[in-house]
């Protein structure tokens, strides 16, 4: 039986105000090229920040392996401060930040042991699902989401946009609970503590005649956000990741709305820290990892809003470091549940996103994002411009497609 919590949740639109653009910088301190501003009252956290501690992080790079084919690699671990790999990541270069794991870690990129068989979509659950999502609830919940200041996960509101983020699956949680649903299923609402002060949600719904050794089918996105400019500068975060966060969470309360039993345990994921490096992803994987836990699949959403002026309208599924059978089933699960195509993109050499922390782990992993990679929204993310009317091109039409396509996901793998 799900206990209800007392409640704990944080004004987004009060820490805005505070933290506006109204403050001004007291003292710019410049590195080669990200300028950090110290606020003279409320920093949000910077002034106990340490820029210049030693982090340990391995960069992603491309190879050609010899064959014609172009692989993805982590290049070996190197010591940078935290200003350091701030300036990497402002000039587009991707890493994993392994500094709280240990110093291997990564060393095999790519699914290990048996894996999984897919079989042709075929729920009936999930027809009965769709119609209950709301490009509505999406809506008000981004126009919250993005209210704070920035959701950078060493930032005071990127602890306080976490902690609404559990808060709204909690009332959730609370709104649609029935008997039947407390009678057959587990719920558990988690805040997972990292190193840092952003905290992951993790969301798990387990039959209550499971057992440890079933399969888990997890769905995620990132909820935090970051300027490349300052990380404490104002950073909404819309469509990186505030679309693929509502994605995630609308998929959630619509399977819950529907009263939809899973046979096998099933979870949704919202990572901290991904602009650091996948710092909350790589956790969570490598505690399942060290755990035994068997995951049947996981698919990742990252940015699920854009559609590019003058492009159709697609979902674009990443083939580069994503197990090729589960993107294969990705296909399939679009065409039976989605009335718009599917594209293949890849990730240039520099780029990544949580799903990698699962492949990295071991597990077969999927990523879709709002189309392919030249028309992602490049022009806002990582900038105070990535808002949800910054141009038509934002469309919770779209997003709303992705949040079919998440619970397809969701109730095909945990209905076997």
């Amino acid at each position: 039986m799900f206990s209800k919590h007392a409640s704990f949740l944080l004004s987004a639109s009060i820490l805005a105000l505070t933290l506006g653009a109204s403050a001004i910088p007291s003292s710019i301190v410049e590195s080669n090229q990200v300028s950090f501003s110290l606020l003279p009252n409320n920093d949000n956290g910077l002034k106990e920040f340490d820029f210049d501690a030693s982090r340990l992080v391995r960069f992603f790079s491309d190879t050609d392996n010899g064959k014609g084919v172009v692989d993805r690699i982590l290049e070996a671990p190197v010591w940078v401060t935290e200003r350091e790999k701030l300036d990497a990541k402002s000039a587009g270069r991707g890493y994993i930040d392994i500094t709280d794991l240990y110093p291997d870690f990564g060393h095999k990129f790519g699914p290990t042991g048996a894996q999984h068989v897919y079989h042709p979509p075929n729920s009936s659950a999930v027809s009965k699902i769709l119609p209950l999502l709301s490009s509505e609830v999406q809506r008000t919940n981004s126009e919250i989401f993005t209210t704070f200041h920035t959701r950078y996960y060493n930032s005071d509101t990127g602890h306080a946009s976490s902690r609404w983020l559990y808060e709204r699956a909690l009332n959730y949680t609370d709104e649609y609970d029935t008997t039947a649903l407390r009678a057959a299923v587990r719920i558990e609402l988690v805040l997972q503590q990292h190193a840092f002060k952003q905290e992951s949600v993790i969301i798990r719904l387990t039959p209550r005649n499971s057992s440890s050794a079933d399969a888990v089918t997890i769905i995620g996105a990132h909820c935090d956000s970051i300027n490349d400019e300052n990380p404490f500068f104002r950073s909404p975060g819309a469509d990186d990741d505030g679309s693929g966060t509502i994605t995630v969470l609308e998929a959630f309360r619509g399977i819950l709305r529907s009263g939809y039993i899973p046979t096998s345990p099933l979870e949704f994921h919202f990572y901290a820290g991904e602009e650091g490096g996948l710092l909350g992803s790589l956790d969570i994987s490598d505690g399942y990892k060290k755990a035994g836990k068997n995951v049947r699949g996981m698919m990742e959403f990252d940015m699920t809003a854009w559609i590019a002026a003058g492009r159709q309208e697609e979902i674009g599924i990443v083939m580069n470091q994503a197990d090729p059978a589960l993107s294969e089933y990705t296909k399939l699960l679009i065409e039976k549940h989605l009335d718009i195509p599917w594209v293949e993109t890849k990730y240039p050499g520099r780029a990544g996103s949580d799903y990698m922390s699962w492949t990295i782990a071991g597990y077969q992993s999927a990523h879709v994002l709002e189309g392919a990679w030249e028309g992602v929204n490049f022009r806002n993310h990582h900038q105070a411009t990535d808002t949800i009317d910054v141009s038509p091109e934002f469309s919770f039409d779209h997003v709303l497609r992705f949040t079919k396509l998440a619970v397809a996901f969701a109730v095909e793998l945990s209905d076997y």
